[in-house]
């Protein structure tokens, strides 16, 4: 999957329109989370944990749009739209199902932590292949400050997520894995398919 992310990232990189689109669904992403966030843990004052990451996902949210106005000369749309919301909501909802099975009754704080650590652990691999591919020096300092925040709330939050899942008998992560690489799968051949289907339209204009 990885070297298929990365032919993608040269692809969207080639075109700025499609860079600057790619970055306001990468905003769109991270004011999702924050969203969650804000309706799920943090609908009443919630812990210093919580707040920060509140914070930084709202903070990520909008230095990624300000660079997709930037890189796109004015507000862009988006590339991918539908199925980016499709992976983050099917991968909440799954996730919160085996939290379910799992500890026999809804646990939003575990259910929290864990799709916040498998989002982090993919945004691990995407953004520093996508800082790589761009040619935009903003976006690859943005990028860089991101990766920066989102591994120490990574770490943090992923700790916390195993001692929560430890009184339980699991000890590895494996099976919540499986589940966002599934559906990251998913939303990466949509992607690839719309960005194949724009070059060849721009390459054709």
């Amino acid at each position: 999957m990885r070297e298929e992310l990365k032919s993608v990232l040269e692809g969207i990189t080639s075109a700025r329109q499609l860079e600057a689109e790619f970055l306001n669904t990468l905003s769109l992403l991270e004011f999702t989370g924050a969203r969650k966030i804000s309706k799920t843990v943090a609908e009443h004052h919630p812990s210093l944990e919580v707040l920060d990451h509140l914070a930084d996902e709202t903070r990520h949210a909008a230095a990624l749009k300000r660079l997709a106005v930037e890189v796109g000369g004015g507000e862009p749309g988006y590339i991918a739209r539908e199925a980016a919301a499709k992976y983050f909501y099917k991968l909440d909802r799954e996730l919160a199902a085996w939290v379910e099975d799992l500890v026999g009754q809804p646990d939003m704080v575990l259910t929290y932590r864990l799709v916040t650590t498998m989002i982090e652990r993919r945004a691990m691999v995407l953004y520093p292949l996508y800082r790589k591919a761009s040619a935009t020096s903003s976006v690859r300092d943005e990028l860089r400050a991101i990766i920066i925040e989102e591994q120490g709330h990574r770490v943090a939050i992923e700790e916390a997520c195993v001692a929560m899942l430890e009184p339980y008998g699991v000890t590895s992560l494996a099976a919540p894995e499986a589940v966002e690489s599934a559906f990251f799968s998913a939303f990466l051949r949509e992607l690839a398919a719309e960005v194949e289907d724009r070059l060849v339209f721009e390459k054709s204009a």
